[in-house]
């Protein structure tokens, strides 16, 4: 779960850092359609994590954290390869759902298979992974933008850590109940 929610973080750092160069400099966007971008971003953000709660509540959330980063995968395939301002729309808008419904429900799983006894500590451990993920993914797509001139390739391997993130939940499974005479 943790690599997961790691992998979703790599991608989500490299967006933060790098998604106004990307698109000022090699799409040539001015910095006013940029800020709409963000807000567009934002926007769906809000609206996935209303939607969060809803969902989760009513449907199996590892699933729905695959989905997400479907969107994501998606979403950065969009922008990794955009020709028009519909592309980054389209980026906008399944990246913002994404992240707004999947950052809610990575606590909600944790505290579903975990229970909230030992939640302090999962989520300490897990924190380890995942900020490592939001470290690297600012590092690699600014190494891959200087190496190749652009961020195509940076973006375009970074939805294909989406998938893998993907797999990572897949593999997720609740783990056994523990005993009452080991828990002593």
């Amino acid at each position: 779960m943790a690599l997961g929610h790691g992998t979703a973080l790599v991608i989500i750092g490299a967006v933060m850092v790098h998604l106004i160069l990307h698109l000022t400099g090699r799409l040539g966007y001015s910095l006013t359609t940029a800020g709409l971008v963000i807000s567009l971003l934002t926007g769906m953000q809000i609206i996935g994590q209303i939607c969060a709660g809803f969902l989760g509540d009513r449907f199996d959330k590892r699933l729905i954290v695959c989905g997400c980063m479907g969107f994501h995968a998606a979403g950065m395939l969009m922008l990794a390869y955009a020709q028009n301002l519909w592309m980054i729309v389209g980026f906008a808008v399944l990246h913002g759902i994404a992240w707004g419904t999947r950052g809610p429900l990575m606590q909600a799983i944790r505290a579903d298979y975990f229970g909230v006894s030992n939640f302090g500590a999962i989520m300490g451990w897990s924190s380890l992974i995942v900020m490592m993920g939001m470290a690297l993914g600012p590092l690699y797509a600014g190494y891959m933008a200087d190496r190749t001139g652009s961020y195509v390739s940076a973006f375009a391997t970074l939805a294909l850590c989406a998938v893998f993130g993907g797999i990572f939940f897949l593999l997720a499974k609740k783990p056994p109940p523990r005993s009452r005479a080991v828990e002593g």
